[in-house]
């Protein structure tokens, strides 16, 4: 089993490629990034798939917001102007409300703007005869692909409710979190300069967007190697499906991998949540370079100082790029920052970051 993780900024785009039970390779793509991700990156993936004869056996969309979406509509727009064939065998995506595109003009897409993204794969969907109204939350059985067994950790039910509750009215979907981010996530500027054990953690306030709270996140499993892939999706969520799989303080889950929620926002990663994680790897999917100052130092100050780690073990925070911001996280605390709380920064410099499991 092979990890992906593409430079989508501060947004999530990450693949998954296997050798499953039928002796053939599987890909399974889980959010997009942006439309100019796809331009840029994935366009790219996606055409030597095909030229190997690789389906895209799945494609998770977490939830609307352009960072997740954007490059799976832009996928489709291609497919609709008849640039590249449709290789996506199955999505998992939760529709915001009922189709309003009739199919007819589902094809006239000189003007795609016009168009919610989030409206538009639904409609792609429905034209392509797949069941829109089946959704995709923690009442969900566990799916098994070819070997690879995917658990859904989030939404609950309530929360695909609460959202399309939000977009009865017909009103146009969010798609950033600029006008409506929580007081939770919003800060006036970044908290590098704050030292990683002077963080209060006792204190902590839970990300309330609508949307984030949609985000589908998985736990894949392929011969016993698990990996957490967490989307924007509330902690408090993800650890009571968590618990409900008999995960506990003392019985944690053991990953190689934790793709940490919400780009590493401190309203989207909780000491409840990491109590519950045995992990030496943790992916974020951030350049810093946004309105919100992500990723935030908090989160991973919870990470490292969470009361049930074990002391001997290495953390490794790896980021999707490579920067002045990025790089200046930790320069407060000085070189023994690393030594002291047993752990290593590792940054791309790449569009897309491999590892083999």
């Amino acid at each position: 089993m092979e990890l992906y993780f593409y430079a989508a900024e501060c947004g999530d785009a990450g693949r998954i490629r296997f050798r499953g039970n039928d002796q053939k390779n599987h890909n399974v793509f889980i959010d997009s990034g942006f439309e100019r991700t796809y331009r840029s990156i994935l366009s790219k993936e996606i055409v030597s798939l095909a030229t190997n004869q690789e389906p895209i056996d799945l494609w998770i969309v977490s939830h609307i917001h352009d960072d997740h979406i954007g490059g799976a509509v832009a996928y489709i727009k291609s497919i609709l102007s008849n640039a590249i064939p449709d290789t996506v065998q199955r999505w998992h995506y939760n529709i915001p409300r009922t189709p309003i595109t009739s199919k007819t003009k589902l094809y006239q897409i000189s003007s795609p703007a016009s168009v919610d993204q989030g409206d538009l794969l639904t409609n792609f969907l429905e034209q392509k005869e797949f069941n829109v109204q089946q959704d995709i939350s923690t009442a969900s059985k566990p799916f098994d692909l070819f070997g690879l067994k995917l658990t859904v950790l989030s939404p609950i039910p309530l929360q695909i409710e609460t959202l399309r509750k939000k977009y009865l009215s017909g009103e146009p979907l969010e798609r950033n979190e600029t006008l409506s981010v929580s007081s939770a996530v919003a800060i006036k500027q970044n908290d590098y300069s704050t030292l990683v054990d002077r963080f209060d953690l006792a204190t902590w306030e839970e990300d309330t967007s609508v949307e984030n709270g949609s985000s589908i996140s998985v736990l894949t499993e392929l011969n016993g190697k698990k990996v957490l892939w967490l989307a924007d999706a509330f902690p408090s969520t993800v650890a009571d499906s968590l618990k409900k799989l008999g995960f506990s303080k003392e019985n944690k889950i053991k990953c190689g991998w934790v793709k940490v929620s919400h780009h590493a926002s401190k309203a989207n990663n909780s000491n409840t949540l990491y109590d519950l994680i045995d992990c030496n790897n943790y992916l974020i999917s951030a350049n810093g370079e946004n309105k919100h100052f992500l990723p935030h130092k908090e989160c991973m100050a919870r990470i490292l100082r969470s009361p049930s780690r074990k002391p001997e073990t290495e953390y490794n925070f790896y980021f999707t790029h490579d920067n002045a911001i990025l790089r200046s996280i930790f320069e407060v605390d000085g070189e023994d920052v690393y030594s002291k709380w047993n752990f290593k920064v590792h940054y791309s410099g790449s569009p897309c970051w491999s590892f083999e499991l």
